[in-house]
């Protein structure tokens, strides 16, 4: 099998939407094009003369540890079509992503797979390792009553300022605009947006009539209130259930200890030197929120 891996060209836009789409489905896809694509930022892998793995870099903000702030891009949408899976194409097309990473300044490169399988895949062939972990539970609508207070849909603005407040000492990425205009153009395809719920604050996006994502849900944790994080995520998300009745509701918030289920990967993408002075900056930060995935 002949495989080379490249730029798209010009001409190649039709390809890239087709595999988008065949793996992926429209959701998001014009937006994502609109705003972030960029031919020298895409890499594509033929086989055989045939453009079989698509991926693309997006300029994505700052990784925050502590008090530094480090440039960090996100390798996204790797879609290989089902005929040519298992012969290391979407690897391929990772390594030449973080490449460009590189030489374009980014420090570090984040990746959410879309499936749990593809973290060992991942590890085992690329230089990612996993970083970042979500705490997530799950509600019926028989789970959601009581009293709840009225979800108050917010600005993008409002919600980045209260967002970078209550993320603040955590290792966290702090998202470019961009991605929360993206995230914002998905909430509107798909129904959904940016609440303020008390002193609390949410994305949301309804999948369908039968489930609701609250895709990051930020409050501020107290060793000293009697209310445990479970309870606030409960009444939050009674809150929103009246906004968006549905049959299930899956909620993701910050794990503060390093434990929940694994959601992000970190690659270094300099060299040597550089790498062991990431890897020591990020070490110790047990609480490693990676936030909107547009997953």
């Amino acid at each position: 099998m002949s495989v080379i891996t490249r730029s798209p060209s010009t001409d190649e836009l039709s390809i890239l939407n087709s595999i988008w789409s065949r793996i992926f489905g429209d959701i998001g896809r014009d937006s994502f094009f609109r705003l972030f694509y960029k031919p020298e930022l895409c890499i594509i892998a033929e086989s055989n003369g045939i453009v079989a793995s698509t991926g693309y870099l997006v300029p994505f903000g700052n990784l925050m540890v502590g008090d530094d702030s480090i440039p960090c891009a996100m390798i996204f949408s790797i879609a290989t079509l089902p005929e040519y899976r298992g012969v290391g194409l979407g690897a391929a097309v990772v390594d030449e992503l973080i490449a460009i990473a590189d030489s374009s300044g980014y420090p570090v490169a984040v990746l959410c797979p879309s499936e749990d399988r593809l973290f060992e895949y991942y590890s085992k062939h690329t230089r990612f390792c996993d970083r970042f972990y979500t705490n997530e539970q799950i509600f019926t609508r028989d789970d959601l009553s009581g009293k709840s207070s009225v979800p108050v849909e917010i600005s993008i603005q409002e919600y980045i300022k209260n967002r970078d407040k209550l993320l603040a000492g955590t290792m966290y990425i702090k998202n470019d605009i961009s991605a929360f205009e993206y995230q914002s153009l998905l909430c509107m395809e798909l129904g959904g947006g940016f609440y303020r719920i008390n002193d609390w604050y949410a994305v949301v996006e309804r999948e369908d009539d039968k489930r609701v994502f609250i895709k990051e849900f930020l409050f501020k944790e107290d060793s000293s209130s009697c209310i445990s994080s479970n309870e606030i995520t409960k009444e939050a998300t009674a809150s929103i259930s009246e906004l968006f009745p549905a049959d299930e509701y899956i909620v993701r918030f910050p794990s503060r200890d390093g434990k929940g289920r694994r959601f992000g990967m970190l690659a270094a993408t300099g060299n040597d030197l550089i790498n062991d002075f990431i890897y020591k900056k990020i070490q110790n930060c047990n609480a490693a929120w990676y936030g909107l995935a547009f997953d």
